[in-house]
């Protein structure tokens, strides 16, 4: 499969946001609530899920036209001018399948 670095990093970028906008919500839970333990579990769920997928991005193996380049664990280096080239290049990723999600009975009060 082809993708371009540029689609990960904004693939991350949302990623990020939405485990912002979870935890915001999470927090504005009122604890008074029947509904707000059901709700705050599902969130953190949901924030899990999402760093599982960041943690993957993270980890795909990057090949270059039959070259391999090694994923960044870090900041890019200040001294190297051409991360945002890089960027810009479309790249081969093998990335693996999403599992089939199963079905979970819905909870009714």
């Amino acid at each position: 499969m082809k993708v371009t670095v540029a689609h990960l990093y904004k693939k991350l970028d949302e990623l990020d946001r939405d485990v912002v906008e979870l935890k915001k919500l999470t927090d504005r839970l009122a604890t008074d609530r029947e509904y707000s333990p059901i709700l705050k579990e599902t969130f953190l769920s949901e924030m899990a899920k999402l760093e599982d997928q960041k943690s993957e991005i993270l980890g795909l193996r990057v090949e270059k036209l039959g070259s391999t380049l090694k994923p960044l664990k870090s900041k890019p280096n200040q001294e190297d001018p051409k991360p945002l080239e890089r960027a810009k290049e479309e790249v081969t990723l093998s990335l693996p399948q999403e599992p089939k999600k199963t079905e979970r009975p819905v909870r009714k009060y």
